[in-house]
């Protein structure tokens, strides 16, 4: 059976005393509507004055909880992930605090990407390709009382695993009875490491078949994923690569995005925020080597066929 659920009410925290919206069977199609994680509160107009009022507690806007029936603490949930649909606008935001650089960018900015089909232009001098998913896909906690959705766990949730694409599947253990799955968080871009805060944050309409396999939790998520890691577009040039090391793994990341946004800025003319932006949603950073100790060694990775001819 195919269920349909709008995406109000939502929810914001985890809690599993908050009662399931619906309830499926084991083997079911699940679509949801998905409001951006702002609840809503952002809208394509939007300016970065208007941006810096909104309830930063709303966040993450979650359609949810829906029940499985029969699921138990002990069993997996499998969710495979059947299809995307975006609403034609996203938003990345820096928020004074938050992300990889907070030293670098105390003000509040917003960035609005108009989506085509499979791309944006939005931003000057790039094209990206969009890639779809939910940074939050999870069931409710174990553990009673509210918490916030910021932080991942055994659960699932806030994990931003951009390869969780139409085509994946994602394994979750269940810990209360009937699961309580939820999605939202939806993004159609993001680079690895979301630096910025967000990804291209974006109202969705995904479509899951979810089954319950009885005694089968594994200790944490497992996903299978599609062998296309990245937009296959990105394979047809070369990447540019900037490599740091550091005893403080985060301070290696800082370094190379700094460098990106000092080469972004230059290359295309754009402000350091809309680089730190545009660094948020397409470039990975990646741990190249942990053996060396005390030294980590961190690389940034960007595709060169994001660039337009004139870039």
């Amino acid at each position: 059976m195919h269920h349909h659920l709008e995406a109000k009410p939502t929810i914001h925290r985890w809690d599993n005393s908050v009662p399931v919206r619906h309830t499926i069977e084991s083997g079911d199609r699940l679509t949801l509507e998905m409001l951006d994680a702002s609840g809503g509160q952002v809208s394509p107009e939007m300016t970065s004055a208007q941006f810096a009022g909104i309830d930063t507690m709303l966040i993450h806007a979650l359609t949810g909880p829906v029940g499985i029936e029969g699921a138990e603490p002990g069993d997996a949930l499998h969710i495979k992930i059947l299809e995307y649909r975006h609403h034609g606008w996203a938003w990345t935001s820096i928020i004074p605090g938050m992300g990889l650089l907070p030293e670098d960018f105390p003000q509040h900015f917003l960035f609005q990407w108009k989506l085509d089909e499979s791309q944006t232009s939005s931003m000057p001098g790039v094209t990206l390709d969009l890639h779809p998913f939910c940074g939050i896909i999870g069931v409710q906690r174990a553990a009673e009382g509210e918490f916030r959705t910021r932080a991942p766990g055994t659960w699932g949730g806030n994990m931003d695993v951009k390869h969780l694409i139409a085509g994946a599947e994602l394994i979750l253990p269940v810990a209360t009875p009937g699961a309580g799955f939820c999605a939202g968080d939806s993004h159609a871009a993001q680079g690895d490491g979301e630096v910025s805060i967000n990804g291209m944050e974006a109202p969705m309409t995904a479509t899951f078949e979810i089954e319950c396999v009885k005694g089968g939790a594994p200790p944490g998520p497992i996903a299978h994923v599609p062998p296309t890691l990245v937009p296959p577009r990105y394979l047809q040039k070369n990447w540019i690569v900037f490599i740091e090391s550091h005893e403080d793994p985060r301070e290696a990341c800082k370094a190379v995005v700094r460098r990106f946004i000092d080469y972004l800025t230059k290359r295309l003319g754009i402000s350091p925020e809309q680089a730190y932006v545009l660094c948020s949603v397409v470039l990975d950073l990646k741990v190249s080597q942990l053996v060396n100790q005390p030294v980590t060694t961190i690389s940034g990775y960007l595709p060169e066929a994001i660039f337009n001819e004139s870039a």
